[in-house]
């Protein structure tokens, strides 16, 4: 500073206000354990689920190449497009769906149990208005909306389902619940996605017979208009007609395996899940965080605190100049 007097230094300062930083963190720590306590507990239930390796192509044909390259081209089929399950389960027209879910010990279904027993920290609860039913509608499902989380891993070709509830019980007997519905989901699709393929099928092989009867139909008469028993060496237009024949016949051959094989995918068609890690009850709370209260509010005490005791010594400097 200027007139020779010595420069002060911001710890020193706040190491004379000790007191008063000693004050704030038992203060800060003592809101905290306030806030925590009303906030209600919460418990998460997850399941980890993978698809059911099938060996319906290799059954049907289909050699192992040829049954991995059918799947990676195809987004339908199970985890290949995993992102699809997570994006599924965490839409508010499946939330709707899981309201209606029966809650076993309740006797009631997922969203009157939601309306009845969710519980929300005390100070929500003061300045809650009263909804009507359009808004309490809304605000059930976005409650259940957010109380289940999905997250899928390309890389291991998994997805997590969670669901977080008040009863531990509850989040356990749900996640399953939304385990079997997502399968019905991928289930009742993939199935419409088989039948799709079976009449692609159909109309695929019915063209290629009809190309493959007028193939030989044409190679027969040409044959049997132009045969010259002096010469035995066929014509180029003999060799023509005869390769087109051959073509028609080898893709008649394969649209009806093909056909074959879309039909059997039908009349046996089942899709599964492989449940890596099955849903147990939850033991221990996973919110709220008691030891992250305690320190965001002391951060920001003891912040605030340094803030004010640096800024009226700032002030004190230049008053006195």
């Amino acid at each position: 500073m200027s007139n020779g007097e010595p420069t002060w230094s911001a710890w020193k300062e706040c190491r004379k206000h000790w007191r008063a930083f000693l004050l704030v963190a038992a203060s800060s720590m003592l809101l905290a354990a306030i806030v925590v306590a009303g906030i209600p507990k919460e418990y998460s239930a997850q399941v980890k689920i993978a698809d059911e390796h099938k060996d319906t192509d290799l059954l049907l044909g289909l050699n192992s190449f040829q049954s991995w390259a059918k799947t990676a081209m195809k987004g339908h089929h199970g985890i290949r497009l995993p992102e699809a399950y997570h994006k599924l389960v965490m839409t508010r027209d499946f939330a709707e769906e899981m309201s209606r879910v029966k809650v076993e010990g309740y006797g009631m279904d997922y969203y009157h149990y939601t309306l009845e027993h969710y519980e929300r920290p005390w100070w929500k609860n003061i300045f809650r208005h009263q909804p009507d039913s359009l808004e309490e509608h809304a605000q059930i499902i976005d409650i259940i909306n957010k109380r289940i989380r999905a997250k899928s891993s390309i890389t291991y070709g998994t997805t997590d389902i969670q669901v977080t509830d008040n009863d531990p019980v509850v989040a356990a007997m749900m996640v399953d619940s939304v385990r079997a519905h997502l399968q019905q989901h991928m289930s009742a699709f993939s199935r419409q996605t088989a039948l799709y393929d079976l009449e692609t099928a159909k109309v695929k092989a019915t063209e290629a017979e009809s190309r493959y009867k007028t193939a030989r139909d044409e190679y027969s008469h040409y044959v049997d208009t132009h045969n010259d028993p002096l010469s035995g060496i066929p014509s180029s237009a003999e060799d023509q007609l005869l390769k087109e024949y051959e073509a028609a016949f080898s893709a008649y051959e394969k649209a009806c395996n093909q056909l074959i094989r879309a039909q059997a995918l039908v009349d046996k068609f089942s899709f599964t899940f492989v449940v890596l890690t099955n849903a147990t009850v939850p033991r221990s709370p996973t919110s709220p965080s008691q030891f992250g209260y305690v320190l965001s509010f002391m951060f920001i005490g003891l912040v605030l605190t340094a803030w004010v005791v640096l800024g009226r010594r700032k002030y004190q400097e230049i008053t006195h100049r």
